[in-house]
């Protein structure tokens, strides 16, 4: 399984701007095939800070969505809203998930 992970920094009096925009890119790659589960998460201290998660079950799905993000503008365009809120490009990477005993 894979693990997509995305951070995002708000200017300070963006947060409720961009947690709506987030929303709506957490269910996008909620309902993406191939993905089991999605979750946003807004950092306690500092507030301005949001992470969006979601785990996919094979790499190839996580391709397909973030394609699909550069392809579709309804989809893309989140991102570009984004920018214009956030004090630093997001950060985007994505992980393994290894079973440790």
């Amino acid at each position: 399984m894979i693990l997509r992970f995305s951070r995002f920094r708000f200017k300070d009096g963006k947060e409720a701007e961009g947690e709506a925009v987030l929303r709506g890119h957490v269910a996008a790659m909620k309902a993406a095939p191939g993905c089991t589960d999605a979750w946003l998460g807004q950092g306690q201290h500092p507030s301005t800070e949001f992470v969006a998660l979601g785990i996919f079950q094979e790499e190839g799905a996580v391709r397909a969505f973030e394609g699909r993000l550069r392809s579709d503008p309804s989809l893309g365009s989140d991102f570009f809203t984004l920018l214009r809120m956030t004090t630093a490009p997001p950060e985007v990477t994505t992980y393994e998930l290894r079973d440790v005993a």
